[in-house]
């Protein structure tokens, strides 16, 4: 599904080079003009290859580079760096490195500009790096993740719309409120952003509710709340409680989500109480939701393994299920998806997903062992909605995803339209 290529190259390169051999010495600044009005990435369809596209990514030289690499679905390891390292047409400031991709794809990727050319060993290695990677100049296309991380866009034509993260005028909106809860559980603290959908009530019947880890992600960067309000409006959903809770700390957020028996007595005991006695919510499993990606949806399967009296419906993105790392003492990976196997059936309901794009990454394999959840899952009889998009392990995609993960388990049919 993606390649580097050297047997491809762009049409512009291509005129590029001819000028140059021909000596034509305006060349180089009607190259970077073309880069300027088309944009970059440089992007055209393949000949004769229906389904793919020729990506060609691109650094202007400021007179320092040693070397490029781009990185956005994998990283070097022993294997070396000929997938990721851009060549340079000689004599110029050009700097560039081609790859066959799906139409349909949308991504995110950073530069390494004089890398090291150290090949990483562990997952550890290429996060330890990530600080010293830089967005695409040429791409005016980014968002900011991690809290100040600045990212490049690559969204190829085809790349599904997203649009009910978009604020849609005339369609009422829902309210946000602020918590901050003190765990005597976990002695740590958390930030809780309760939505309350359009019209909300304390009468009548109580409200389903969903609750989302790594809740500031999915509140400022997929613009969760906004995505309840369109998807009510439509008719495709019943009005949502929406529950995005977020750790305080990185740190204390990778001890407590992978598979973290005191975080689901904090949610059973503490949180889940709180919400009840301030929310009319119900306290029906089957209405009840719990979601979240890399270790959140992780966290969301544990929690439907260890309190499927509370949460019978888990949404997953790009679950961890790798978890926990082959240096964990006394854990063997994949522990997750072996207690699924040796237990009894649970009364709950899977939505899962996962990138085509999360091959192995040093150690781990995100696509594998998604794909073994849901084998086991479906061995023992739940039901599980399971899907492959085009992508990798990035919010961008989840956050469009996100609605169809909702839609597999809560969804109605859409209203006629008028």
């Amino acid at each position: 599904m993606i390649a580097p290529t050297n047997s491809h190259t762009d049409h512009r390169i291509v005129r590029l080079k001819e000028a140059l051999a021909a000596g034509d010495p305006g060349a180089l600044d009607d190259f970077w003009k073309t880069v300027e009005a088309d944009g970059s990435p440089l992007m055209e369809p393949m000949e004769g290859e229906e389904g793919r596209t020729l990506v060609t990514f691109l650094w202007r030289d400021p007179g320092d580079t040693d070397n490029v690499l781009v990185l956005f679905y994998s990283a070097p390891t022993q294997d070396g760096f000929s997938e990721y390292l851009f060549e340079r047409i000689p004599g110029t400031d050009v700097f560039y490195k081609a790859y066959i991709l799906p139409p349909d794809l949308r991504t995110t990727y950073l530069l390494s500009v004089n890398d090291p050319l150290e090949p990483f060993e562990k997952y550890s290695d290429i996060m330890a790096r990530i600080p010293f990677y830089q967005r695409d100049p040429l791409n005016p296309r980014e968002v900011t993740i991690l809290d100040d991380l600045v990212v490049s866009v690559l969204e190829l034509p085809d790349a599904p719309k997203q649009p009910w993260n978009i604020a849609r005028r005339g369609v009422p909106k829902g309210k946000n409120n602020m918590h901050i809860l003190d765990s005597e559980i976990l002695k740590t603290q958390h930030h809780v952003s309760v939505y309350v959908p359009p019209g909300y009530s304390t009468d009548g019947e109580k409200y389903n509710v969903f609750v989302l880890f790594d809740g500031w992600s999915y509140f400022s960067f997929a613009a969760t709340p906004t995505v309840l309000d369109n998807l009510l409006y439509a008719g495709r959903i019943d009005p949502f409680i929406l529950v995005m809770h977020s750790n305080m700390d990185q740190a204390v957020r990778a001890t407590e989500l992978p598979c973290h028996e005191p975080f689901a007595e904090f949610l059973e005991r503490e949180m889940m109480p709180f919400l009840r006695a301030n929310y009319h919510i119900s306290d029906d499993p089957a209405r009840t939701y719990v979601g979240g990606s890399c270790y959140g949806g992780l966290a969301a399967a544990y929690v439907g393994f260890k309190l499927p009296h509370i949460f019978g419906n888990v949404i997953s993105q790009s679950g961890s299920f790798w978890w926990p790392e082959p240096t964990t003492p006394d854990v063997e990976m994949e522990w997750l998806t072996r207690q699924f196997a040796e237990s009894p059936r649970l009364p709950v309901r899977f939505s899962m997903e996962v990138g085509s794009l999360e091959a192995a990454i040093a150690e781990f394999d995100q696509l594998a062992t998604n794909r073994k959840l849901r084998d086991v899952l479906l061995e023992k009889g739940y039901e599980v909605h399971y899907n492959e998009y085009t992508g990798g392990h990035d919010m961008i995609t989840w956050r469009g995803t996100l609605v169809r993960r909702l839609l597999a388990l809560a969804g109605k049919k859409p209203k006629p339209k008028s």
